[in-house]
């Protein structure tokens, strides 16, 4: 009898020794689902039914999902409060660098008292140690979590520095920054205006290029405004196929008014098409509404109604259902930059 309890109690322990990475690989594989899915409402700016994905992901030992459920509550609160400071904290000892680097900052960051007990230069040496190897081995990310870790540190010049880097490197979102950096932050040392300006075009193109929609609205509206219409429509067009809330409405109206939009809206903002086209540029102001439910984009057809008649209109409709379907509209907002 005893033999034969022994016995079942070894072939139990064996059981359970086998199953347990099976249950561990399938929490791992639901954490990350329950994570995707949180990224890309958080992208739409769908904080509450984002923060409930990252949080379940987070209790499955999802460091990024624990560090984006800890950014949700510090923005609801403009400060990081006790529950984000859990969360964060579990993101940061999982790995997580922009975590650190949210312990490491200084001012309201740390709560309304001013009494949080982290390490500030503790964490910041911490994330620096992690992504200076992977940076110097050239791993853009790393060198963009770098950059961020200067910035914070006070040091201007090796954060410009590593974004720099990162973007000769091909990194698209690096690309576009360090088009802000010069254009809206007067960060580099240039002899003469034109020459800032041409750096600007030329990271704004590079990004661009590899399919950022943030870049491609910001390179138009360049464009136009140096004159360069036939290229500053070659991305308007491209706008109209991305998935940025904020280059679709702008492709839509341009596309819907054309020339008209002069008269309706303003002189200064038209990008001198040929002719309008409102079924097609309505139809993706419909499809964009249809998919956020924003006003917007049906407050900017109502600006154009005198041009629209009813035939133009249903065909617009009924254009609009083939467009953006199955396509989260999102934001691209940065993960450390807010």
């Amino acid at each position: 009898m005893w033999k034969t309890s022994l016995a079942q109690l070894c072939g139990l322990c064996l059981l359970l020794f086998v199953a347990c990475p099976v249950f561990a690989q399938a929490d791992q594989e639901r954490a990350e689902a329950l994570f995707q899915e949180g990224y890309t409402l958080y992208q739409q700016r769908y904080s509450p039914n984002a923060f409930t994905k990252f949080k379940e992901a987070a209790r499955l030992g999802h460091a990024e999902a624990a560090y984006y459920a800890g950014n949700i509550l510090r923005r609801n609160s403009t400060y990081i409060t006790p529950e984000a400071e859990e969360f964060y904290r579990q993101a940061a000892e999982g790995g997580d660098v922009y975590a650190m680097l949210r312990f490491a900052q200084k001012g309201k960051m740390c709560g309304t008292l001013r009494n949080c007990d982290y390490d500030r230069e503790e964490w910041l040496d911490r994330a620096k140690e992690i992504v200076l190897p992977e940076a110097e081995a050239g791993d853009t990310q790393a060198m963009m979590a770098l950059s961020s870790a200067y910035a914070i540190g006070g040091d201007s010049d090796k954060d410009f520095e590593w974004v720099e880097r990162a973007a000769e490197n091909g990194h698209a979102s690096a690309q576009y920054w360090m088009a802000v950096m010069l254009d809206e932050q007067d960060r580099g040392f240039y002899w003469t205006e034109a020459g800032r300006k041409e750096d600007i075009l030329k990271w704004l193109r590079a990004s661009a290029e590899q399919g950022f929609p943030k870049a491609m609205l910001k390179l138009a509206v360049k464009l136009r405004e140096q004159g360069q219409f036939e290229e500053a429509r070659y991305y308007i067009e491209r706008m109209a196929e991305t998935d940025y809330y904020d280059a679709l409405v702008e492709a839509g109206v341009q596309i819907m008014m054309g020339p008209d939009i002069g008269k309706v809206l303003s002189p200064t903002i038209s990008y001198h098409f040929e002719k309008p086209r409102p079924v097609e540029g309505a139809a993706i102001l419909l499809a964009v509404h249809r998919e956020k439910g924003k006003d917007e984009p049906l407050e900017l057809i109502e600006r154009y109604e005198d041009y629209l008649t009813p035939e133009i209109m249903a065909e617009a409709k009924e254009r609009s259902k083939e467009l953006l379907v199955d396509t989260p509209i999102i934001y691209y907002l940065p993960k450390f930059g807010m």
